[in-house]
């Protein structure tokens, strides 16, 4: 059986060159979020270097980033940290982000492709077994619904939600494993109006407790 962790710590790393986002305002708001759960410990960061040899201090790193790059240093440094065992997060604009960097986009199994109009819309819970979604209902939101390059057979499916602009069912949620890491990406959180939304914070505290092997 899995020993799992009793406790985590949580880096919330927010590199961003985006601008159609509050990624700082946000990024601290996600952090209060975590560090608000007795389970986990959670910093902010905007330091790239922290990527190249500074991660070995938390069990998890959670990206809210936008655009950016990434340096070989500071991708290998990630990509290795995961494959050891550290758990990675990807949320929102994690999946529009270090567009050049290929093994940065394999390990997320996520690549941007464009979004609804901000919108109301449903996030339908597909699986209600796993530790991050047990017990969750489907709930409302208002965000953009993000539209994902992604191999479904790579990795499980927690949550999807329907695109009327579109006749179209998306994925929210998924996860996998890189080497002996967790990897979760969690599709929605584009300004304060859903962050503020209580099954989005539940999300968010399950998530890194998951990656983090306290669930």
């Amino acid at each position: 059986m899995e020993k799992l962790n009793s406790h985590v710590f949580a880096l919330v790393f927010v590199g961003t060159e985006g601008k159609y986002h509050a990624h700082v305002a946000n990024g601290k708001f996600v952090t209060a979020i975590l560090n608000d759960e007795d389970g986990i410990t959670a910093d902010f960061s905007r330091d790239y270097e922290v990527l190249a040899d500074g991660l070995d201090a938390y069990n998890v790193v959670l990206f809210y980033t936008d655009v950016g790059e990434l340096t070989a240093a500071q991708e290998t440094g990630l990509l290795n940290y995961i494959r050891a065992g550290g758990g990675f997060y990807g949320l929102h604009t994690a999946a529009a982000s270090f567009r050049e960097s290929e093994p940065y986009h394999e390990m997320l199994n996520g690549f941007f492709n464009g979004h609804s109009p901000y919108m109301t819309f449903t996030v339908n819970i597909g699986n209600t077994e796993h530790p991050i979604t047990q017990g969750l209902e489907d709930f409302e939101v208002v965000d953009e619904l993000y539209y994902l390059k992604h191999n479904p057979e790579t990795s499980h499916h927690l949550m999807s939600a329907y695109d009327h602009t579109k006749d179209e069912t998306h994925v929210m949620a998924f996860h996998h494993n890189y080497g002996a890491g967790r990897v979760f990406y969690f599709a929605l959180g584009h300004d304060l109006t859903v962050l503020q939304n209580p099954s989005f914070q539940e999300i968010i505290r399950r998530g890194v407790l998951w990656v983090g092997g306290c669930l």
